[in-house]
């Protein structure tokens, strides 16, 4: 199959739809119980594990080529996450909140698989592209909720509050145009908000995993950033 047109065209399949229901129900259900997590855990690995013993037959051969990549991204991520922890809990170091360090490990898992999955149909300028743009959409409208009947803080918190976003349009916007540019900083934004909110001040692995802003604001920059590196050169994107 031609790579470009499938990462053009790409449709989620029957399998897809299903699996992605599953994981919908299953976060949702989390506020009536927590065990229906598992219904996300059967929609995230269940197809996986049907492909592999044979009874589902649903990929050609650029997909199945895109999956194993993507699994095996995950797999050094989570590799060196799990060094990182065992070198910290062998040195003495503790941990109070033990279930928000799970859900950090399921979140840099999901995230790492995803990221790859993406680039396979997408390629490293559109994948770090509509990432930003999503991220940034999704902390736009977050900051102009946050400030909305009783979180009303005032007139300034509505104009500045929003401004938490720019950085992701401004970057998705230029790496358009340069795309290795943009990587250096997107890099260089991280660091400098890491530092900025003492996550390099204050490294303390409790706060960085318990905290689940990291993830979400700074940890787009970072993949994104790192994405745009791998392009060769600065070509223009079409914007598609």
């Amino acid at each position: 199959m031609n790579e470009t047109a499938t990462r053009t065209f790409w449709r989620p399949s029957a399998t897809t739809l299903i699996a992605g229901s599953l994981i919908l129900a299953g976060f949702l259900l989390t506020s009536v119980n927590w065990w229906f997590l598992l219904l996300a855990a059967v929609g995230t690995f269940g197809p996986g594990i049907l492909r592999e013993a044979g009874l589902l037959d649903d990929m050609d051969e650029f997909q199945r080529e895109a999956a194993y990549r993507a699994g095996y991204h995950a797999y050094v991520t989570m590799g060196v996450m799990a060094f990182v922890l065992v070198a910290y809990f062998r040195s003495g170091g503790t941990f109070e909140h033990p279930e928000r360090m799970a859900s950090f490990v399921l979140v840099l898992l999901w995230c790492s698989w995803f990221l790859s999955s993406l680039l396979a149909y997408w390629g490293p300028q559109k994948t770090a592209r509509r990432v930003l743009l999503a991220f940034g959409s999704v902390w736009l409208a977050f900051t102009i909720l946050s400030n909305t009947g009783s979180e009303w803080n005032g007139w300034a918190a509505v104009l500045l509050h929003p401004l938490l976003a720019a950085p992701f349009f401004a970057l998705a916007w230029l790496s358009r145009i340069w795309p290795r540019f943009s990587g250096v900083l997107l890099l260089a934004v991280a660091s400098f908000l890491a530092w900025f909110m003492g996550w390099l001040t204050d490294p303390s692995l409790e706060r960085f995993v318990g905290d689940g802003l990291f993830v979400v604001f700074i940890g787009p920059l970072i993949a994104s950033g790192i994405v745009l590196l791998t392009v060769r050169q600065n070509t223009p994107d079409d914007g598609s």
